[in-house]
């Protein structure tokens, strides 16, 4: 007997780097999970972003470690080692293949920032991606007034959430140059910073 629709788990797939995760983070995966009425939100560190530069990266086991301590509060949110496992250039499409294959009754939502929408056509495959799961798309600063592909409008939804001016790219300046970044990340997170001496 197959599962409902309305049975059936609402998951929102929520990747990044991570580096270090921090509070805005956290703010967008609850609002979206909220407004988009997700049952659970999962969080994906990548291994390796194809797109970004890799200054600054730490390990992927460092930041799969900082992801689960960020989220562990949350019941609703968990963290998934699936693209850290497998290594090399970490292609959402390839994970969304995988998550899908190993959940079928699941319907997943992947969640972006305006930024990496405005990137789109950068990335592997973008519209099969599409045709695999729906888009929830969350402003970020810069690019907040982005709009959908018109061929992709259907499929693109756009999240009501606040404007965060926070960045793991600020928080790592902030510790390479000595200052604070508490309420910034997690109290754990920042722990384990300072536990592992990371990003001096």
């Amino acid at each position: 007997m197959t599962s409902s629709a309305t049975d059936r788990q609402r998951v929102g797939i929520f990747g990044g780097s991570f580096n270090p995760p921090h509070v805005a983070h956290l703010i967008v995966a609850e609002i979206v999970r909220e407004q988009f009425t997700l049952d659970h939100i999962l969080w994906i560190p990548n291994y390796r972003s194809p797109l970004k530069d890799e200054a600054g990266l730490v390990d992927a086991t460092d930041r799969l470690a900082m992801t689960r301590i960020a989220t562990e509060a949350n019941d609703a949110f968990s963290v998934s080692n699936i693209e850290v496992k497998r290594a090399g250039a970490s292609y959402t499409i390839d994970t969304v293949r995988a998550l899908q294959d190993q959940r079928p009754e699941t319907i997943f939502h992947l969640m972006i920032g305006s930024d990496s929408l405005a990137d789109i056509d950068r990335w592997h495959e973008p519209r099969r991606l599409l045709e695999r799961v729906p888009f929830i798309v969350y402003p970020r600063p810069g690019d907040e007034d982005v709009e959908a592909p018109n061929d992709m409008r259907e499929r693109i939804s756009f999240a009501d959430a606040p404007l965060l001016d926070l960045s793991s790219t600020g928080i790592r300046e902030r510790i390479r140059t000595g200052r604070s970044i508490r309420y910034m990340v997690p109290e754990g997170v920042r722990d384990y910073v300072d536990t592992h001496r990371l990003y001096r």
